[in-house]
């Protein structure tokens, strides 16, 4: 299945901020997550990989695969992942089926709108710690 690493921008900064004003800046860092987490999932519910296709969300024949996907959030981690055995199957293909990498799709979709809620995070964080 993908392993999708989230490469922060600004973690020094995020980090000193957690030193001034713990509290705060961990809530703010929660908000973050679960905003990137629904832009990711919007893309994995809404946009479904077609057959024939080179693109989409979840596969949907009878909207299991779709509707097996969990999200969790723990601490400064956020995960989203399908958790239908089959998934993987579905993801990477297999020698009668075509692989349809939909959580590829889905981060490579949603990625600059993530990097739109990073960007607002790192601003609110900066414009708290100057006040």
């Amino acid at each position: 299945m993908a392993d999708i690493e989230y490469d922060f921008e600004g973690f020094k900064e995020l980090e000193a901020a957690i030193k001034r004003n713990p509290a705060y800046t961990i809530s703010r860092a929660g908000i973050f997550i679960t905003r990137a987490l629904a832009e990711y999932r919007k893309v994995i519910l809404r946009n479904p990989w077609r057959l024939g296709g080179t693109g989409g969300g979840a596969p949907v024949l009878t909207g299991n695969l779709r509707d097996t996907h969990q999200t969790t959030v723990s601490g400064l981690e956020g995960r989203i992942y399908p958790t239908a055995p089959y998934a993987v199957y579905v993801h990477q293909g297999t020698r009668r089926m075509q692989a349809r990498p939909w959580l590829d799709y889905a981060k490579d979709t949603a990625d600059p709108a993530v990097r739109q809620h990073e960007t607002e995070l790192l601003q609110d964080l900066v414009g708290n710690l100057a006040s």
